[in-house]
Formats: structure tokens, sequence, C-alpha cells
């Protein structure tokens, strides 16, 4: 099974080295449109609100951007917090950019975990469950029936025709992200792709037990999984320590979102197992464990087990975290890993 590749920025203005908005913008585009040349199947933008650091603003914004930038690689969303958008928009919206892209869309949604983002949007954050459900069914809909009409709990539509349709049929390439079996339940059981969050295999497990009970045939599920990733020739650990106060910075808004939402750890990890959750005030070193740092040998030997027995199709590189020069040794990192790396995983 062909191993596809993909690249995703965290975008987040980090107020230490805090830059003028669009030439901080510019460089991270700058970034994910060399992607391209570097032969990487995707990349993805990711999306928040009203994050202090302006961590993903506009999805939409970034991707027409990087549309009209590129003309081969396909471009993503990772993912929209599905709970907070009116699904038949965000079909509309999504079916735009499929044709502006000339059908390189792949749109990944999921529940997210900020409590701010959904007390500042006055949502219930106990619905976020079932509202994720019915806004599923939505989203299908308005993509694929015109007009559609539709009775939930939470979206009551009639006679609704989203245009235009989407440009790839029947519709976009549909990811659900999860952390958690229940969440990789859903993605199966509603036809989408995973988007995986995790090492566990309990995760995965989940999602191809859901796909294959819906009488969908195994060999058409897709599986991505996330790993940061910095590939170099230097000591793993000098660079850990010039760098550990950004990977702190990184990962500890996890922490604090899922911990303010009353969600457990995120329960993300190495390729060589799942992180353990901070005991005691965390520091970059309760996070040493999320971030892969290596030479290409390194890389490959680390990612290679995981990816073959979770059975994943979509390896995402989560890129050099925000405040790093993404110009200079964020470039080199990826650089790095396309040319050394990503032809070993092909031969997977």
């Amino acid at each position: 099974m062909r191993l596809d590749v993909s690249l995703t920025l965290d975008f987040r203005n980090d107020p230490a080295r805090k830059r003028p908005w669009k030439e901080f913008w510019e460089d991270g585009l700058w970034l994910l449109c060399e992607a391209e040349a570097m032969g990487f199947h995707s990349v993805l933008v990711q999306e928040h609100f009203f994050q202090p650091d302006g961590y993903g603003p506009s999805i939409p914004v970034f991707l027409t951007q990087l549309a009209e930038r590129t003309t081969r690689i396909r471009l993503g969303s990772y993912l929209h917090v599905l709970p907070l958008h009116h699904p038949a928009q965000l079909a509309q919206e999504t079916a735009v950019l499929d044709h502006v892209s000339g059908g390189r869309l792949d749109v990944c949604v999921g529940l997210g975990h900020s409590l701010a983002e959904y007390e500042a949007l006055s949502i219930d954050r106990r619905t976020r469950g079932a509202r994720m459900e019915e806004a599923l069914d939505v989203l299908k809909l308005a993509w694929t029936e015109r007009p559609f009409d539709y009775d939930g709990r939470f979206y009551s539509l009639r006679n609704i025709e989203v245009r235009p349709e989407p440009l790839q049929l029947p519709h976009p390439p549909l990811w659900v992200g999860a952390t958690t079996a229940p969440a990789a339940e859903r993605a199966g059981r509603h036809g989408a792709f995973l988007a995986a969050a995790s090492v566990e295999a309990e995760v995965h497990t989940a999602y191809h037990k859901a796909w294959a009970k819906a009488g969908r045939d195994p060999a058409d599920a897709r599986v991505s999984n996330c790993f940061s990733i910095t590939t170099t020739r230097e000591d793993p650990e000098q660079v850990w320590a010039r760098n550990r106060e950004r990977y702190f910075y990184r990962w500890d808004f996890y922490r604090q979102i899922r911990e303010e939402l009353g969600d457990p750890n995120l329960r993300v990890g190495s390729a060589d197992g799942p992180a353990q959750a901070p005991t005691g005030p965390p520091t970059p070193e309760s996070y040493r464990n999320n971030e892969l740092i290596g030479d290409p040998d390194q890389i490959f030997e680390s990612l290679a087990p995981s990816l073959t027995s979770l059975g994943v199709t979509e390896l995402v590189v989560n890129g050099p975290a925000s405040g790093l020069d993404w110009r200079g040794e964020g470039y080199e990192s990826i650089k790095l890993f396309a040319d050394e790396v990503m032809p070993r995983l092909a031969a997977l």
C-alpha cells in the first residue's frame, strides 16, 4: 500500500519572538509551497479561534493562497472544528475551494479541544459529540443532494441547495480527526478517512472495525497519523536543548486546553510509543518524547515500525515549531527529510 506524506505547520506567532503578521505568514506559506517541489503529497492548514498568538486564524484564506501558488500538491484542512461551523455553510465554502484548487482539496473535521472557543461562540461543550454527529450528516448531504432536507436536534433545514457542487464527486475526500477510540469509531461509521493523532492501537482498531461493520471494503480505508519530526545531522540532544522552549510552547498549549475542557490528556507520542502525561508542573522535558529528532536513518528506523503496524497510509509531518527560522533551520530539516527519508518510506 502506498504511503503518502503530508506537511503541516502550527502558524502560531510566538509572543516571545513575535513578528509582523504578513511576514510571519509569508514564511509559512513559502515553506508549504516548497513542499510541492520536495515531493510531498499534500500540505495541511490548521484551525483555532481567538488565540493570543493567532493560531490557525483562517483555513480558507491560507488554502486559497496555496491554491494560487501551487499546481500539483494536494491541499487540506487539519482540521475544521466542525461543531463551531454551520455544516451547510462549510460545505459551500469547501466546494468553492475544491474548484479554486482544481480538485486538489481534502477536508478534515473534528471536535476540537478548546473550551474558550466553544464559550466564545456560545456553544455548550457538552453537546460537542451530538453536534458532530449531525454536522457530519448535514455536510455530506449538502455536498451530494440538491436540494436536501434535514431534521435534527441542532439543525433543521428545508429545501437547501448548496452551489457550487464540489468539483470532486461525490465530494472531496473527508477525514475525521481522532485522539480516542470513540472518535475513531465515528470516522469509520460515517465512511470518512481517519486522521489519527495517537499511536495507540485501540484507536486504529476502532476505526477499522467501524469501517468494516458499515460494509465498506477494508482496502478502501485510509489512515493518517501525525508526528513532530526534525531531521538533522546535528546531535539530537543539542537540537533539543537549543529549541526546547519552542517545543514546550508547541505542546503545553494542548495540555492546557484539554485540561480546561475536562478531556483526558492528549495521547500523542513518539513513534516509539505514547508519551506519558506530565506529573506535577510541566517542563520542556515533559514533552521530549513528543518530538522525534534525529538523522535520516534514526528518523526512518523510528517511524517505519509504527507506520507499518498501525496500517498508516498517510504520514503527516508536523513541521518546525513556531518561533524557529522556517526559511533556515526549518527548511533544512524538511528538505533533508524529503531527500533521504521519504524515498525509503515510499518503499515500505
